[in-house]
C-alpha cells in the first residue's frame, strides 16, 4: 500500500513515517518544502512530496498514487486564524481526495468532551471537530482517531509537562483545574493505531484512544515528577483566568502564544475516552501504562529533525 502521511515533518508525521515503513508500506511523506526531508533519517526511504494544503494545486500530484492518506495537519501555531486555515486545508484536501479517487483517510485528532456542557469548546477542540466534519462530507473514507495527551518526547503536551517539572519546582495551579480528568495515551500506543486504522476495509467513523487511566491535571503533574524524580510542590491559586495562566506559561514552557494558550483554554474540559481502546489496535497489544509511557519519553529524543519544535 502507498500512503501519502500529509504533515510528515511534524512530531506525530515525523514517527509515524518509519513505523509504516517496518509494516511494508511505501510512504510518500508530505511537506511544504519537500526540501526539509533531508533533515530526517528516514528521508532516503521515501518519496517527499510537496502537500500544502492552503495550496490545493499541489494536492494532485502528491495524491496521484496514493491508496491511502494520514492527515496530520493542524495548523495552531500558525496564528490567531488557525480554525479558518484548518477547515480551508481539509475542504482542499477533501475535493482532492474525491477528485483523486483515493480509498481512505485516517485523520488524528483531538479529544472532546461529549454532551456538550456549560462552558463553550475551546477554539482548538472545535477546530479540531470542524476539520473531522469537513474531510468526512466527501466520498472518502474518513476514519478519525481522537487523543488528548500524548506522552511522547517532543509532544507539546508532554513537552509542557516536562517544562512545568523541570522549571518550576512550586507550581501554582488555578483552583479551576483541580476537577477535569485527563485519559493520557502513549507514543507507541497512538502510532500503532494510525497504522492499524489502514488495515481491513475502509469506512468513516471515529475512535478514543487513551491509556484506559483517568486522572486530574494535579495528578497527571505528580505522576510526572514521581517518575522524573523532580520534586514539586502544587499550590492552588484562586480567581486566575485561562488567558492569564497562558500568558505566563508562554515564556516558561518555550511554545509560541497562540499554541499555549488554545492548549490552556482546552483545560477546562474533561479530556477522556468514551470508552476501551482496545478495538483500535491488533488484537494481543497491551496499552501503555502513564508510569511506563512517561519513562520511555523522556529516555527518548524521537526522530524529529535537528532544532525542530515538538507539534501535538
Amino acid at each position: 500500500m502507498t500512503v501519502l502521511v500529509v504533515g510528515s515533518g511534524g512530531y506525530v508525521g515525523s514517527r509515524l513515517v518509519p513505523a509504516l515503513l517496518d509494516r511494508g508500506h511505501r510512504v510518500r511523506a508530505g511537506f511544504t518544502d519537500p526540501g526539509r526531508a533531508s533533515g530526517f533519517e528516514w528521508a532516503g526511504r521515501v518519496r517527499p512530496v510537496r502537500c500544502d494544503v492552503l495550496d490545493p494545486s499541489c494536492l494532485a500530484d502528491a495524491l496521484d498514487g496514493a491508496d491511502s492518506v494520514v492527515y496530520l495537519v493542524h495548523r495552531m501555531a500558525a496564528g490567531p486564524d488557525f480554525r479558518d486555515e484548518d477547515a480551508a486545508g481539509a475542504a482542499a484536501m477533501r475535493d482532492a481526495m474525491a477528485a483523486a479517487g483515493t480509498g481512505r483517510c485516517v485523520f488524528l485528532s483531538g479529544l472532546a468532551p461529549s454532551g456538550g456542557g456549560a462552558r463553550p469548546l475551546s477554539r482548538h477542540m472545535v477546530s479540531r471537530l470542524e476539520v473531522e466534519e469537513v474531510l468526512s462530507a466527501g466520498p472518502t473514507p474518513v476514519f478519525t482517531l481522537r487523543a488528548g495527551v500524548v506522552l511522547g518526547a517532543g509532544s507539546t503536551s508532554f513537552e509542557v509537562l516536562r517544562a512545568l517539572c523541570e522549571l518550576l519546582p512550586i507550581q501554582p495551579l488555578p483552583w479551576w483545574m483541580r476537577r477535569q480528568r485527563v485519559e493520557p495515551v502513549s507514543e507507541r500506543d497512538v502510532l500503532e493505531a494510525l497504522c492499524h486504522a489502514l488495515e481491513g476495509a475502509p469506512g468513516t467513523g471515529h475512535g478514543d484512544l487513551g491509556c484506559g487511566e483517568t486522572l486530574t491535571y494535579p495528578e497527571l503533574l505528580r505522576r510526572f515528577s514521581r517518575v522524573a524524580r523532580t520534586p514539586t510542590i502544587r499550590v492552588p491559586v484562586f480567581g486566575v483566568p485561562w488567558d492569564l495562566v497562558a500568558a505566563g506559561l508562554t515564556p516558561v514552557i518555550a511554545q509560541d502564544p497562540v499554541t499555549v494558550a488554545a492548549l490552556v483554554e482546552s483545560l477546562h474540559h474533561d479530556m477522556v475516552t468514551a470508552g476501551p481502546s482496545a478495538d483500535l489496535v491488533r488484537p494481543g497489544w497491551e496499552m501503555t501504562g502513564i508510569d511506563e509511557a512517561i519513562r520511555v519519553a523522556l529516555a527518548s529524543t524521537g526522530p524529529a529533525a535537528p532544532g525542530r519544535k515538538g507539534a501535538t
